[in-house]
């Protein structure tokens, strides 16, 4: 189609005007994945100091509170299996074969259960675990940059990140996480310490509510030097309601057979 010369003129200024007005989605996406990298690069990762294969036995005990009484239940073992698979760590549960006789049930449960569990025995990346989310720069502060991440804007599965980066540590100091079924909201908090220079967390505090009732969930993580790779070794988790504890899990890991380049 013919355009005038002015018509071409105020069109391409126009064009130029919404493009700074509007930011592509592939610019965003692009600042938020150079980010993400950003991130990666301060957080330790076993994975990126050379680690290709991982497997342990899991102890895990439950504490369960009762009308003030506390019931402590030692579960069976359970083995743990992490390898590297062109850059991303496959992990998975698998019954240990010393452990006590269980019904496929009860097998199944628990496992599904410690499935939640995964990336706290060996973390994700960032750039992993956001991998299928759209970002974008929320906001921007001297010290903060707040990031959305979105999965699938459906209400029948729809799940929302918010990232706050403390700029100065480059690390992430605070999360809200939504989604469409309950707990419909968490807000949780990160407390760190150094190990070779990076990052890694110590302690995270976690608030929901489920049925209007507020929860705050407490995790603490331990870590110990194993073939110069520094691992996760205990996780220590508390439910409270309250000033009332709800549950406790406790899991200890242990046995390391590791594989590295």
């Amino acid at each position: 189609m013919f355009w005038p010369s002015r018509s071409k003129i105020i069109l391409a200024m126009f064009v130029v005007f919404v493009t700074n007005l509007f930011p592509s989605e592939s610019s965003a996406q692009s600042k938020v994945e150079k980010l993400l990298n950003q991130l990666d690069k301060n957080y330790y990762y076993p994975q990126n100091k050379g680690l290709k294969r991982i497997s342990l036995r899991l102890e895990w005990h439950q504490e369960n509170a009762q009308s003030e009484k506390i019931f402590t239940i030692k579960k069976p073992d359970f083995l743990f299996i992490g390898e590297l698979h062109n850059g991303v760590f496959v992990k998975k549960i698998k019954i240990f074969d010393n452990s006590e006789n269980l019904t496929n049930k009860e097998n199944f449960e628990d496992i599904s259960f410690l499935n939640n569990y995964l990336d706290a025995f060996i973390p994700k990346t960032l750039r992993e675990k956001f991998l299928s989310f759209k970002g974008t720069i929320g906001s921007k502060k001297r010290k903060e940059i707040v990031v959305i991440l979105k999965n699938k804007e459906t209400k029948d599965n729809f799940s929302e990140y918010k990232l706050f980066v403390d700029t100065e540590k480059m690390r992430i100091s605070k999360i809200i996480f939504r989604q469409s079924r309950e707990p419909k909201k968490v807000e949780g908090k990160f407390f760190y310490t150094q190990k070779d220079g990076k990052w890694v967390v110590t302690e995270t505090v976690s608030i929901f509510k489920i049925n209007d009732q507020e929860y705050i969930e407490k995790t603490k993580y331990k870590y110990k030097s194993l073939e110069s790779f520094w691992l996760v070794y205990n996780i220590d988790q508390t439910v409270m309601k309250g000033e009332s504890k709800v549950l406790t899990y406790n899991f200890t890991l242990k046995d390391y057979k590791l594989y590295s380049k």
